[in-house]
């Protein structure tokens, strides 16, 4: 027996087919067959258009792409296949991050805001090593240094493409950090507003009181920012102010550390409230940013690129600045003259950048470099200083700077007296050397030998054996070694002050760091 459901449906077939004959269904079929092409024929025009408008507003704002053509761009976000991001491979994918001030503002296309984002994409650890504005770096493919926040506007201007100048940081910083810079994402600072008013606000913890009354406004004017201890939800406006503001007891790297927390928070907001979890929200963001941001991540590289973004374990985030002031800081005030003008700039300490790249390439294993320095600390070297450089009083200077680095430095005093030096040993040439005396202090002699670049040896010179017998190592610097460590060296103060007593304005101060100097330090 047939069930009721059965029965109910052969009815109603039955039924249509008496009162629609065949011709009369025929003409039907082909009205809503129509009408179904029309209707995804305008789907997927409509589309087409979607597509062109993020095409056209990411041509604006990607400075690099691998495919030039629509139809090439269309067909690479429509194939679903997931893109192999550049340093993935080797198990680290370098993002170099720059903040500027723009249109409108004074300092221009200056980026003083420098931050090396680094993420391992097996773990989503990241690390973040900010790089201060006023590092004093060769121009790339010169003989002529300037300060690094100068690099990108002397390009742009230069060869007039936000490309350029991007690619003269990116060059710099190879050569400073070691690393290979796999990605760029530059922001002016209307620009950063926007991206925080979008997201509604980003928590911020302000660990201390802030009261800057020389905060940059309008016009080259002043004005007071004020904010107090305390968990915030900041606007753009004030998160820019929070971001820029350098007249406290930190000064220009408390800036760049708390950069690196805003850049965290926004990270954060913008992945938990969806922002940027799809192509259609990542649109509105480059309609929005068209403006205000440039970057070489391809077009067929985002979806990817933002899936591992959203995936970062901001816990586990490592944040370190290049600095200067402290017993271990790897870097030193120093000044040069750019035209007329004095200008303070910072510098390796070693005159070098071996310290600053063994924190690059460590920075997710800090632990390997304290491990290093509890070694040394741990062996107590005495390190004799010879002074075979030519230069006087230059023993002094390398002896404040060995004990600045943790080390018991004896003076050899006929060594300093000797300018010229001997003709008959090793320690005549224009090199330096490191002796091994104790033979116990191998961590002691491995780090002295790599930082300055000198050579080992156990052979001391007869005429050093009486003033060297009672340290661990003996060094000899070499005329070589002058070069760089032959910087005068200033005071943090001078540092922070040189902004605010400059002699000339902000327009010709540009010009004069686009110029740069052959002035090495």
């Amino acid at each position: 027996m047939a069930s009721p459901v059965y029965t109910d449906i052969m009815f109603a077939i039955n039924n249509n087919f008496r009162e629609n004959p065949p011709r009369r269904r025929k003409r039907r079929f082909f009205f809503w067959l129509v009408i179904g092409i029309i209707i995804l024929g305008l789907a997927f025009l409509a589309s087409v258009a979607v597509a062109y408008k993020f095409y056209s507003t990411s041509k604006k704002v990607i400075t690099t792409d691998a495919t030039d053509s629509f139809l090439g761009s269309l067909r690479d976000m429509a194939s679903g296949d997931r893109k192999t991001l550049r340093g993935e491979k080797d198990g680290r994918i370098n993002i170099l991050l720059l903040g500027f001030a723009g249109e409108n503002y004074p300092g221009e296309n200056l980026t003083d805001s420098i931050i090396i984002a680094s993420v391992d994409p097996r773990t989503y650890q990241t690390a973040m090593l900010s790089v201060p504005r006023d590092l004093y770096v060769r121009i790339p493919d010169t003989a002529s240094y300037t300060k690094i926040n100068a690099l990108y506007a002397r390009g742009q201007g230069k060869r007039g493409s936000a490309a350029e100048g991007i690619d003269d940081l990116k060059k710099a910083l190879v050569e400073i950090t070691g690393l290979p810079i796999h990605y760029s994402v530059a922001i002016d600072f209307d620009g950063f507003k926007k991206v925080i008013d979008e997201l509604g606000g980003i928590k911020v913890q302000v660990p201390r009181d802030i009261h800057d009354e020389r905060y940059p406004g309008p016009n080259y004017s002043y004005e007071t920012f004020d904010i107090k201890e305390g968990l915030y939800t900041l606007d753009g406006d004030i998160a820019l102010k929070y971001a820029r503001t350098r007249h406290d007891e930190a000064g220009d790297f408390g800036r760049a550390f708390r950069q690196q927390l805003i850049l965290e928070a926004a990270r954060s907001k913008a992945f938990s409230i969806g922002t940027l979890l799809n192509v259609l929200a990542v649109n509105n963001v480059l309609n929005t940013l068209g403006d205000h941001l440039r970057t070489d991540i391809p077009l067929d590289e985002i979806e990817t690129f933002l899936d591992l973004v959203g995936k970062i374990d901001t816990h586990t985030t490592v944040n370190k600045v290049l600095d200067a002031g402290h017993p271990d800081s790897l870097m030193v005030v120093s000044h040069v003259y750019l035209g007329h003008v004095r200008a303070f700039i910072l510098i390796p300490r070693t005159g070098k950048y071996d310290e600053i790249q063994e924190l690059a390439k460590d920075i997710f294993n800090l632990d390997l470099i304290e491990r290093k320095k509890k070694e040394i600390e741990s062996e107590k070297a005495t390190v004799a200083v010879a002074n075979r450089s030519g230069s006087t009083n230059f023993g002094k200077k390398l002896s404040a700077l060995l004990e600045k680095m943790g080390y018991s430095v004896q003076t050899v005093p006929r060594a300093e007296k000797t300018i010229a030096p001997p003709l008959t040993s090793d320690a005549g040439s224009s090199k330096s050397f490191v002796y091994d005396i104790s033979k116990t202090k191998p961590f002691s002699l491995e780090d002295l030998a790599k930082k300055f670049s000198a050579e080992v040896s156990e052979n001391l010179p007869a005429d050093l054996s009486a003033q060297c017998q009672k340290a661990d190592l003996c060094f000899i610097a070499g005329s070589k070694l002058t070069e760089n460590l032959g910087y005068e060296e200033d005071t943090l103060e001078d540092l922070e002050q040189g902004y605010d007593k400059q002699a000339v304005g902000e327009r010709e101060y540009i010009e004069l760091l686009k110029k740069g100097t052959n002035q090495r330090f």
